[in-house]
């Protein structure tokens, strides 16, 4: 019986703790100098789609780290930067060697407005991808991962529609988690 009391006070004391957003972890940066700080080869939360570091002849048109933890880790990162040509090929070329998802499509997804340089996709974590411009040799590198089927971050404050899947959903009540809430998807 202790421990049921034991158990049914720490549940109680996280939902108030989480309710009063003593649990919640938000970081949140859209200076570009922070960039090595959160990603990178050794930032908090590397991957292999973003560049390690800005190239010297980057232009950055825009820049965003968004890392909010209620329960489940969300991030929503964005960066868009034009640069010389041979960097810009240098970075292209990186991004074609990458094992990209070839079943991408999720969430609603039709397609994207620009060629997919690399791509990682989960129906249950979302996405991260690279979009090239090559008219403007500008790169684009987009991150929404979430957990449980749905962001509770809104991506698309952060990031220009034009960057964003054609008919992406990722927000809560989306036909993905309805699917999985249905036991129509396995985790």
């Amino acid at each position: 019986m202790k421990k049921i009391v034991l158990i049914f006070s720490i549940i109680i004391t996280m939902s108030i703790c989480s309710g009063c957003g003593l649990l919640t972890q938000k970081d949140k940066t859209t200076d570009i100098s922070d960039y090595s700080e959160y990603l990178g080869a050794e930032g908090k939360h590397p991957n292999d789609i973003f560049p390690q570091s800005i190239p010297i002849t980057a232009e950055i048109e825009d820049f965003c780290y968004y890392y909010y933890n209620s329960w489940d880790p969300n991030h929503v990162v964005y960066l868009v930067y034009s640069c010389n040509e041979e960097d810009y090929a240098k970075e292209t070329e990186r991004l074609s060697k990458l094992n990209s998802s070839s079943d991408y499509l999720i969430y609603g997804g039709t397609g994207f407005n620009y060629p997919i340089c690399a791509i990682y996709a989960d129906s249950y974590n979302g996405y991260i991808y690279a979009l090239a411009d090559k008219d403007n040799n500008r790169l684009i590198y987009v991150e929404i991962t979430f957990c449980d089927y749905f962001s509770d971050i809104n991506y698309e404050e952060i990031i220009d529609k034009e960057y964003l899947p054609k008919g992406f959903d990722a927000k809560l009540g989306n036909s993905t988690r309805r699917a999985f809430d249905k036991g129509e998807l396995n985790k």
